[in-house]
């Protein structure tokens, strides 16, 4: 099983590189993948990082899940991309896993993904989804939809989906092996 992690312009490199970590940790393929016009993009805490592959170079049909950090990614670009949106659809169609953390389910919600159903996100940005916000919550798991609030639960984040794509045991593995907790 092998996963991807969209990557644009000022994206939110904890949500990231946390993630990237602790999965690849689980022993879990994830590519980064620039959806600019070069390999190297730059957080919005401006660190480079180098991505994996471009979007151009990949065919979805490779991958088993999909991640896309939040961050001010999301405002300027993901959420009025239709790049964005047809890979979240491409995941959706297949019933593949599809993982946004901090502003990123803002995207689901415009797409009607969320529509009746539990979520969580970045607080503030739960405006305008038609589902059913858990403020209290950090993770919300509903059936091939994993969101997450932010920066703060990344490490929740990740175990969540370390637990869908693998199982639970791996997880508490990896989540005990950083001594998080």
């Amino acid at each position: 099983m092998k996963g991807l992690m969209l990557i644009k312009e000022n994206f939110e490199l904890c949500e990231a590189l946390i993630t990237i970590d602790l999965l690849r940790r689980a022993d879990i393929v994830i590519d980064t993948i620039s959806l600019n016009d070069e390999l190297r993009v730059m957080s919005q805490s401006n660190v480079e990082i180098k991505c994996d592959h471009l979007l151009k170079d990949i065919d979805l049909n490779d991958y088993s899940f999909l991640i896309i950090p939040g961050g001010k990614a999301v405002f300027n670009y993901h959420i009025n991309s239709d790049v964005t949106m047809g890979i979240i659809k491409h995941f959706n169609n297949h019933k593949q896993l599809i993982a946004c953390i901090c502003a990123a389910p803002m995207v689901l919600g415009k797409m009607g993904l969320l529509d009746n159903k539990p979520f969580v996100c970045y607080p503030g940005c739960e405006t305008g989804i038609n589902g059913k916000y858990q403020k209290n919550k950090k993770v919300v798991i509903n059936e091939n939809i994993i969101t997450s609030k932010g920066m703060g639960t990344t490490f929740e984040f990740a175990q969540a989906i370390i637990t869908y794509v693998k199982d639970q045991e791996t997880a508490k593995k990896v989540i005990n092996s950083v001594y998080y907790g």
